[in-house]
């Protein structure tokens, strides 16, 4: 038998249909509670693992992402996924895992706001924007003033992965990818996978702005919290690589 990390599930267990859905830095897998429905009810059985460091999770030897994405290898040594998302880091922990994915079978990989290049200012910036979550210690009502699209449900699991998570996550892991560089990783993706980027701020594209074969699409009016905003977009966009 294969032991896979902690996860949450939606969906029956019989479902024809998977998808992996993995979530980002100072979160958990409950992030994508809009999207895991939405996709359950269209006949998925979904699975959002936690990260390592997260969830009440104990961190791994290092905080690499590759070290984050070796960590969920059981997932797909157990299944293989119609669909697999990533927001923010979990995006770059997707990309980390492109190259296990089916080599023939068509799977539709979506990033869900990533920041793929940073340099050394940017690094201290989103530092310091993640610590702040743990310093001021937001209450769901202060999440939702804040982001008038989120629903309660959302701003309380925003809440509780900042408290279940590592205080010191961000740093470590920020620090613990110096360069902060993972668009090269997109090369990596299997000539069956359909990859779609979705953003909020379109400067973030401009780094895979001369990558052939991959789609891109800047959401309006969203932050970078797209997954509670506008999850029918992700899905919307998840399920057009399969059409396709």
């Amino acid at each position: 038998m294969i032991t896979v990390p902690s996860a949450s599930q939606w969906g029956s267990p019989t479902a024809s249909r998977r998808a992996l859905l993995i979530h980002g830095l100072n979160s958990s897998s409950h992030t994508f509670h809009r999207v895991a429905s939405v996709l359950a009810a269209k006949g998925y059985l979904v699975v959002a693992p936690n990260l390592l460091g997260h969830a009440l999770r104990k961190p791994g030897v290092d905080f690499q992402v590759q070290t984050l994405a070796d960590d969920l290898l059981p997932y797909f040594q157990a299944a293989e996924y119609d669909i697999v998302i990533g927001h923010s880091m979990g995006a770059l922990v997707v990309l980390s895992l492109l190259k296990y994915l089916p080599k023939t079978k068509p799977t539709s990989v979506v990033l869900v706001d990533p920041s793929l290049e940073l340099s050394a200012e940017q690094m201290v910036d989103a530092k310091v924007r993640f610590s702040d979550d743990v310093r001021t210690n937001p209450t769901a009502e202060d999440y939702m003033s804040l982001n008038p699209l989120w629903t309660r449900e959302d701003a309380i699991w925003r809440v509780l992965g900042t408290h279940i998570g590592r205080p010191t996550n961000s740093d470590d892991h920020i620090d613990g990818n110096v360069p902060w560089s993972f668009s090269r990783l997109i090369a990596d993706r299997p000539a069956a996978a359909a990859l779609t980027i979705l953003v909020a701020q379109p400067s973030k594209l401009d780094c895979v702005a001369k990558i052939k074969n991959i789609r891109t699409v800047i959401v309006s009016n969203a932050s970078h919290w797209i997954q509670y905003e506008f999850p029918d977009v992700i899905v919307e966009e998840a399920l057009r690589n399969i059409e396709e």
